[in-house]
C-alpha cells in the first residue's frame, strides 16, 4: 500500500511539472507572433566566440582583421551618441584618435536570444578600461557593448561607457 501511495504521489509530482525548453531562461514581454508564448533563451558559445574573436584582433587596433567580423549593413552606435552604417567609416572615424595610452580588459560576456523562431543573438559584454591622463596619472572606467550577432557577423553594435569615478 505503501509503495502504491509513493507511486501516486510519485506520478502526480511529476506530471504536475511544466515542460520547458532548457536554454528558456524567463519571461519575455514582446507579443509579436514570431515569439508569442517564448520566453529569453541562454544564447551560444557561437556568438560569443565572434565577439571574443573581434576583441582579440580589436586589441591590436588590426582594421583588417576585424571586417570580417561586421556584417556589410552594420550599424555602430558609440558611445559618444556617433553612428556609423559601414565598418570602414567606422575605423576611419577610430584612426583619427590616439589610442596609445588605452587599453581594456575583458570582466564579462553572455549572450542570449529574444527572438528564438528568428535567429540571432544578442551578447553584452562589460569592460574595465585602464588608460592615463595628460598628466600621467592611471584612470579607469567601465564600458559595456551590445551586439547582435547573425550568422558569424555583427549587425549592430552599441557601446555604453561610465565616466571615470571621482575618488
Amino acid at each position: 500500500m505503501k509503495k502504491t501511495l509513493l507511486s501516486i504521489i510519485t506520478f502526480t509530482l511529476i506530471s504536475c511539472q511544466t515542460v520547458s525548453s532548457e536554454r528558456e531562461i524567463g519571461y519575455h514581454p514582446n507579443t509579436d507572433p514570431d515569439v508569442a508564448n517564448t520566453g529569453w533563451y541562454l544564447g551560444t558559445d557561437t556568438a560569443i566566440d565572434v565577439v571574443l574573436g573581434l576583441d582579440k584582433v580589436w586589441k591590436n587596433w588590426d582594421y583588417e582583421a576585424m571586417r570580417p567580423f561586421f556584417a556589410d549593413s552594420v550599424r555602430i552606435t558609440t558611445s559618444r551618441g556617433e553612428r556609423f552604417t559601414t565598418a570602414d567609416a567606422y575605423f576611419d572615424d577610430m584612426k583619427k584618435r590616439d589610442y596609445n595610452n588605452f587599453s581594456w580588459e575583458l570582466l564579462s560576456i553572455y549572450s542570449v536570444d529574444i527572438k528564438p523562431n528568428v535567429g540571432g543573438e544578442h551578447v553584452q559584454a562589460y569592460f574595465k578600461n585602464i588608460w592615463k591622463d595628460s598628466l600621467g596619472n592611471d584612470k579607469t572606467s567601465n564600458s559595456q557593448e551590445s551586439y547582435y550577432v547573425v550568422d558569424g557577423k555583427v549587425v549592430w553594435l552599441d557601446q555604453f561607457s561610465q565616466r571615470p569615478i571621482r575618488e
